[in-house]
């Protein structure tokens, strides 16, 4: 995508449109129409739509790997750092709600496809980086070593995840009440009574 000064604008309202009518009925004139500007203008900063919707998914895991990184890197226990895993992955959520939408609804395949960077790859390590504090919290002697915890992280992704589909602010609830709701279910599940 041409001339980043734009891309962010161009992405939310792609994002928002992509949401909204799904991708595969979305036309370049509709998110020209969101942006208040020609098609042939918008056209200018793109190449296709499918440089937009990379665009999204790209950034949402590259922000989220990052993020993750950041907190395995820091000085805290491996319960803490799934406490801020998962605020971090509910708050990035929230900050983008059309992007995350996007990226949970449409075909990863035709996402990577048309991606310069293989989303698997970055969707693996933002799996990685969940297994490496757990596996942390394994040797430490805070979780239990007798569960499978390739099978839970998938679990949380879903739980997570899903949020999308229910939470808003009407709801009564902040980002940070739920994440620590499901903080408290994950920690309790791994890292309770069961540890002999």
């Amino acid at each position: 995508m041409k001339h980043d000064f734009k891309k962010a604008e161009i992405l939310k309202a792609a994002a928002k449109v992509f949401r909204t009518k799904g991708y595969h009925a979305t036309r370049i004139q509709d998110i020209a129409d969101a942006l208040g500007m020609q098609k042939g203008s918008l056209y200018y900063y793109i190449s296709t739509k499918e440089d937009l919707l990379q665009g999204l998914v790209e950034e949402i895991l590259e922000q989220s790997v990052e993020l993750l990184g950041n907190i395995h890197n820091a000085e805290h226990k491996p319960r803490e750092k799934i406490r801020l895993c998962v605020e971090s992955h509910l708050q990035l959520y929230h900050n983008n709600i059309d992007a995350f939408g996007v990226f949970l609804n449409e075909d990863m395949h035709l996402i990577n496809k048309n991606s310069s960077n293989d989303v698997f790859a970055l969707l693996k390590d933002y799996e990685n980086g969940w297994l490496q504090i757990f596996n942390e919290g394994v040797k430490s002697g805070e979780f239990n070593p007798k569960l499978n915890y390739k099978v839970i992280v998938k679990g949380i992704f879903g739980m997570l995840n899903w949020s999308y589909r229910w939470y808003h602010v009407k709801t009564g609830y902040s980002i940070k009440q739920v994440s620590e709701i499901f903080s408290d279910l994950i920690l309790n599940g791994v890292g309770g009574e069961s540890i002999k």
